[in-house]
């Protein structure tokens, strides 16, 4: 089954709710214990995977500079637990610790979680950085997170476009509508001019979502079943059964 290793998250626009996709793709890949799983928070300045994991930060990735060596016994050290074999790193909670952070370490801790974990999902800000580069670098499979509205959906086609200047594989890709209406969508040959992309999955809308975050559990923990956590099960069932991430999975 585990064909992703790295899977970053990625949204061009706030409020789109990336980590509520990135929680919740942690959580089905989790499988309830069936694979380790580790959530990286990359928002340095703005992490919520902690708030929306009902998570007390008292370790982050700022921990790992005073660390001579990055190996899967140090990095555990670093990790907050969430569920038996899901863990999370913690962006850094203290003032100006962002800043101090490199897109370099990003880069290490990237090539160590996957020995240690058969599954990374990277949850990261609205914006490119050298660190959200660098985890899009390192990435298996890229999640792009969009909403129906249009000035969503044109950033994504900026992001679109971006990506296409760099050297990515264009079938590691997934666009992901969120919060998606039938009733208030716009037209799909609109989205097909507008975004010229496949889209992998639509997250539809429910209020269920947001009452979720304020318990501080994943739908796909808390109600498997719900439509939201069905898709989401859908779309990481495509990852990883359809051929579209580009690595081998690990043996051993």
């Amino acid at each position: 089954m585990a064909d992703c290793r790295i899977v970053t998250v990625f949204a061009a626009k706030g409020g789109c709710g990336k980590t509520t996709v990135a929680t919740n793709l942690a959580t089905v890949l989790h499988d309830r214990g069936a694979y380790r799983v580790c959530l990286l928070d990359l928002d340095l300045e703005f992490g919520d995977a902690a708030s929306v994991l009902g998570l007390r930060p008292e370790r982050s990735m700022v921990d790992a500079l005073v660390m001579d060596r990055l190996t899967p016994a140090t990095v555990a050290s670093l990790m907050t637990n969430y569920l038996p074999g899901f863990d999370c790193l913690l962006a850094p909670t203290r003032p100006g610790e962002a800043r101090l952070i490199p897109a370099a370490l990003v880069s290490r801790l990237l090539a160590v979680l996957p020995i240690a974990y058969d599954f990374v999902v990277v949850d990261t800000p609205s914006h490119f950085t050298p660190h959200v580069l660098a985890a899009l670098d390192a990435a298996d499979h890229q999640i792009l997170v969009t909403t129906p509205e249009r000035p969503a959906l044109k950033n994504l086609r900026g992001t679109l476009d971006m990506l296409d200047l760099l050297p990515y594989d264009r079938a590691a890709r997934s666009i992901v509508i969120n919060r998606s209406d039938p009733g208030s969508d716009l037209p799909d040959e609109f989205l097909d001019a507008l975004v010229r992309s496949p889209i992998a999955g639509r997250l539809p809308a429910w209020d269920d979502v947001p009452a979720s975050i304020n318990r501080g559990e994943p739908l796909a923990a808390a109600q498997p079943d719900h439509a939201v956590s069905l898709a989401i099960r859908q779309l990481a069932a495509a990852l990883l059964q359809d051929g579209r991430c580009s690595r081998d999975p690990p043996t051993g």
